[in-house]
Parts: C-alpha cells; sequence; structure tokens
C-alpha cells in the first residue's frame, strides 16, 4: 500500500482507520508505504517502510514506540526547541518511544518500521493508580527491552498474517503500556485481592461462551469482573490458570472440536462459528495447538 506525500500522513490515517485517532497531531514522512495497518478503540499498529529524509511528529495525546528491526545508521534528532542531536547508530531490534505533547524532528536514511501509537486515556483506563505519573514520561531513543521488542514483533506478525483478533492486541497493548510505565514510575501497585471471586470468574466464563463468535474485548471482560484490564488479566490469570487471551483461544477450540465431531458442516463454517477469523485462522491455530488439522482431526475421529 502506497502512502501519501510528506505532510499529509496523519490526514491519510485517519481516513485509513475510519476515525481520526491522532488528535491535534502532525505526521509527515517522505516517502511512506504502509503494508499494513489495523486500528481498535486505541491503538493502532503499522507495518512501514519509508525512503529517507526528515520526518516530523506530533501529536497531544498519543504515546508512539517505533521498532526498527534492522541496525539503523546515526540520526539527527531535534526534540521541541532544543538544539539537534546526532544520534549514534544502534543495532538492528532498536526501539524508540515518545510521549504526547513533544514535536519531534528526525533526519535518517531509509528504514523498515513497526509503529504502534496508543491514546493517552488507555493508561488511566488500564491503570487508574498511575494518575498523573503518566505526564512524567520522557523521550527515549535507544531501548534495548527484550520484551517490549517480542510485544511489537507478536503485534506486527498478527497484522501481517490478517488474523488479529482485538482481545490479542488489547492483551498484548496492556503488556506494552505497563513495561513502558515501569521505564518511569518503577514498581506499579498491584491487585489487592487473591484474584477473581468464583462468581465473577464465573460471570466472566459466561460471557465469554455466550460471545465466542464475537471479536472479544479484553476492555469488556474487565467491565464484568468490575476490574481494571491490567487487573483483571492478572486475578483472571491467578483465577483460571491462564491469562484471558489464552482461555479464549481454548475454549474457541474446544467450540471447534465439537462441532467436527458432531456436524458434517464445511470448515468454513465451523470456523467462523467457533471464532475464528476464516478457515485459514482455524486451520493454522488447530495446527499448533493440536498437531494436526482441522480436516485430519475429523477423520479421525469419524
Amino acid at each position: 500500500m502506497q502512502g501519501p506525500g510528506d505532510g499529509e500522513s496523519a490526514a491519510y490515517l485517519a481516513s485509513e482507520t475510519g476515525q481520526n485517532r491522532l488528535g491535534n497531531s502532525v505526521w509527515q514522512v517522505p516517502d511512506l508505504e504502509i503494508s499494513k495497518i489495523y486500528s481498535w478503540p486505541s491503538i493502532t499498529v503499522m507495518s512501514c517502510h519509508w525512503g529517507g529524509g526528515q520526518i516530523l511528529w506530533r501529536s497531544d495525546r498519543h504515546h508512539r514506540l517505533v521498532f526498527t528491526p534492522d541496525p539503523l545508521s546515526p540520526q539527527l534528532i531535534q526534540i521541541d526547541q532544543e538544539r539537534t542531536r546526532q544520534m549514534s547508530a544502534v543495532p538492528a531490534g532498536n526501539l524508540a518511544y515518545c510521549p504526547p505533547g513533544l514535536t519531534l524532528r528526525k533526519v535518517s536514511r531509509a528504514a523498515r518500521f513497526v509503529r504502534v501509537v496508543w491514546d493517552a486515556d488507555l493508561y488511566s483506563n488500564l491503570l487508574p493508580e498511575l494518575g498523573a505519573a503518566v505526564s512524567r514520561f520522557e523521550y527515549q531513543y535507544a531501548l534495548q527491552d527484550p520484551l517490549l521488542g517480542q510485544i511489537v514483533t507478536t503485534m506486527s506478525e498478527e497484522i501481517e498474517g490478517g488474523f488479529a483478533n482485538r482481545i490479542l492486541i488489547e492483551s498484548l497493548g496492556t503488556v506494552l503500556c505497563i513495561r513502558i510505565a515501569q521505564r518511569f514510575v518503577g514498581r506499579l501497585p498491584l491487585p489487592t485481592s487473591g484474584g477473581l471471586s468464583p462468581e465473577r470468574l464465573r460471570r466472566v466464563r459466561d460471557y465469554v461462551e455466550a460471545h465466542l463468535d464475537d471479536d472479544l474485548s479484553l476492555t469488556v471482560l474487565a467491565d464484568i469482573a468490575c476490574l481494571s484490564p491490567y487487573h483483571f488479566s492478572r486475578s483472571f490469570k491467578q483465577a483460571a490458570g491462564v491469562g484471558p487471551q489464552r482461555y479464549v483461544i481454548q475454549r474457541r477450540l474446544e467450540r471447534a472440536k465439537r462441532l467436527l465431531r458432531q456436524t458434517h458442516q464445511p470448515l468454513a463454517w465451523i470456523a467462523k462459528e467457533a471464532g475464528f477469523a476464516d478457515q485459514s485462522h482455524l486451520t493454522q491455530i488447530f495446527r499448533r495447538e493440536m498437531g494436526v488439522t482441522p480436516g485430519r482431526f475429523r477423520a479421525a475421529v469419524a
């Protein structure tokens, strides 16, 4: 997918995602090519390539994390009206983080990158205890953080494969946001309870079963449990033994196996009924988890 010319990128992204995700912002990138872009209510992920030159970025309400899978040559960077600095070359897997409210100008050579942008409100929704601490977040140029790199890489692989579901991206986004926060505020408050109560856990499980074929949301599940998404993810894993994303995958697989045993419906229909994106997605997950394709499983239990 060919991106817009210099000065048009912010408007282009707004039209691509269906809403203006960038607020009062500027994002100017020369020779931008976007291979994939997916957007959810508070987070946008895109895989891109740009041709080199000057980048300008500013947003009053969005955090941004950029992952570059290849080594980067030295770059010139200016933050707000500070003096321009030459940054040294960095190895493959470099991460750069920019909080809201900064004007960032950068000059560098052509590069591939994965860009994750999330709304500032996501922090207050994920973990209200952070409060005003988010205002202390600072620009970071050369982050070498294997966990953050793996999170962004997984996001990129999911959108490139076309199977990125909402609960997975929200779960990864939760870990990403908290990991960033830990760099600036240290130890974060953890849930004070011993996990979900049996009643709340039952309500969440019942909702998952009733909506297994929907695009399930971590935020909605957390609301059902009356917890923030961050606390819910930790408490659910403590109570259920697996995290929300893993639990949903397990339940979808169990439904798919039951339908394979009990019906002669085509695989595309079973994939939809079990909550997978399509037949290809069902086959991919089934082979990964079960070691066989759905067709071979059906033949074995026939």
